[in-house]
C-alpha cells in the first residue's frame, strides 16, 4: 500500500485545499479504511463557511469504506469487510479526527454494532454513504411518537427532510405535506411518497396545512390553527417554528431536527394553552442498524437524494454545488484518486 495519501483539508472560511497526508497507521483496537464514498452534510457546509473548525481539519462524516486493516484487538471486522461508520461516537470529521473527505481514514476503537457497521453485499457504497444521513431522519421520526394514520407536515425538503419523509413511509404514514421554497426539492418529496407539497412564497403555510387536514378556530390565536398531528421543523427558519405552532391541533408534536442556534420559540402561549408537546432531535441514537435493514430489504430507496457526484479531487466544486439548494439535495465525493 502506498505511504502517502490525497486530503481535503479545511484551511480557513470557504476555503477548503487539496494536500497530502501520510496514510495512518492502525493502533491494536482500530480500523483502517479505504474510503469509497462520502456526502457533504449540512454540519460540513457550516464548518466550510464559518472557518470554525481548526485550520488543516480534514472534514467529512457521512461515508462507506473497505476496511484496509483491523487491529489485532478488533473483534467481527476484518480486511476487505465494506463498512460504514458511526462518526457520532469519535467527533470523525467533526474537528477531533480526521474525516472521510480523503482516501483513508483511521476509525479509533472500531467495535461491531457501536461504531461500526457492516454493509450488506447488495447496497452499494453511495448508498452506504447516505446511512448516516437517513439515520437522523429516522430519529427523528421515532422521537416523534408517529403512528399509521396520523396527519404530518414537514418543514424543509432537504436531505434530512426527505429521510425523515422516507422513514415515516416506510412505516405506512401516508397523510405527509411537505413545505420547502426549492421547486425541485417539492418534487423529489412527491416521487417519495409526499400527498402534497407546498411553496411558502406562494402563501400562508398553516393556511396549506389547514387546506388538506383541516383548521380550528380558536378565541387566543390570530388566525384559524391547522390540524396536523405532527410537525417537523426540518428547515431551521424563524417563520417555520411560528407556522408549525400554527399548524398543529390540540395537544400536537412539534419535532425540531434542523438546528435553530438562536432562535425564540413563538408562540408560547399557543404551546401552553394548546397543549403542545415540543420534542428536540439530534442526530441519531440506535438506529444505525435500523436503517441498514431498512435500506437491505428495499423498504427505502435513498437513490432520489443523490444530485451530483464529484471526484475528491474536485472537492472545491462539490461543496459549492451542495450550497445551491435550487439545484442540490444530496452531493456524493468520491476518494479513488488515480
Amino acid at each position: 500500500m502506498k505511504q502517502s495519501q490525497c486530503v481535503g483539508r479545511l484551511q480557513g472560511i470557504r476555503a477548503i485545499r487539496m494536500d497530502t497526508a501520510v496514510i495512518p497507521e492502525p493502533g491494536p483496537r482500530d480500523v483502517l479504511l479505504q474510503v469509497a464514498v462520502s456526502g457533504i452534510c449540512g454540519t460540513d457546509l457550516a464548518l466550510f463557511r464559518e472557518g470554525s473548525a481548526p485550520a488543516g481539519a480534514i472534514l467529512g462524516h457521512e461515508f462507506s469504506g473497505t476496511v484496509v486493516a483491523a487491529g489485532s484487538a478488533v473483534r467481527g471486522i476484518g480486511a476487505g469487510d465494506r463498512v460504514v461508520a458511526n462518526p457520532m461516537v469519535d467527533g470523525i470529521g467533526l474537528g477531533r479526527f480526521p474525516g472521510s473527505f480523503a482516501e483513508y481514514l483511521c476509525l479509533p476503537a472500531a467495535e461491531l454494532g457501536r461504531n461500526i457497521f457492516h454493509l450488506p453485499p447488495g447496497v452499494p457504497d453511495e448508498i452506504g454513504a447516505m446511512i448516516e444521513p437517513f439515520a437522523v431522519g429516522l430519529h427523528a421520526a421515532n422521537r416523534s411518537r408517529t403512528k399509521c394514520g396520523e396527519k404530518v407536515v414537514i418543514f424543509g425538503a432537504g436531505p434530512i427532510g426527505l429521510c425523515v419523509l422516507l422513514a415515516l413511509r416506510a412505516r405506512d404514514v401516508s397523510d405527509i405535506l411537505v413545505i420547502d421554497p426549492s421547486e425541485m426539492r417539492r418534487g423529489i418529496a412527491l416521487q417519495m411518497g409526499a400527498s402534497a407539497v407546498h411553496d411558502p412564497g406562494a402563501g400562508s403555510s398553516p393556511a396549506f396545512v389547514a387546506s388538506h387536514f383541516g383548521a380550528e378556530q380558536v378565541p387566543f390565536a390570530r388566525q384559524p390553527i391547522a390540524q396536523a398531528d405532527i410537525a417537523f421543523d426540518c428547515a431551521g427558519v424563524g417563520s417555520v417554528l411560528e407556522d408549525a405552532v400554527h399548524s398543529l391541533a390540540l395537544r400536537g408534536r412539534l419535532v425540531i431536527v434542523a438546528d435553530p442556534h438562536d432562535l425564540a420559540l413563538p408562540g408560547l402561549r399557543l404551546v401552553m394553552l394548546r397543549e403542545l408537546e415540543v420534542l428536540g432531535a439530534l442526530a441519531y441514537d440506535g438506529e444505525f442498524a435500523e436503517g441498514i435493514a431498512l435500506v437491505e430489504r428495499q423498504a427505502v430507496d435513498l437513490r432520489p437524494l443523490i444530485t451530483h457526484r464529484f471526484p475528491l479531487e474536485r472537492l472545491e466544486e462539490a461543496f459549492a454545488a451542495q450550497e445551491d439548494a435550487d439545484i442540490a439535495i444530496k452531493v456524493l465525493v468520491e476518494s479513488h484518486v488515480s
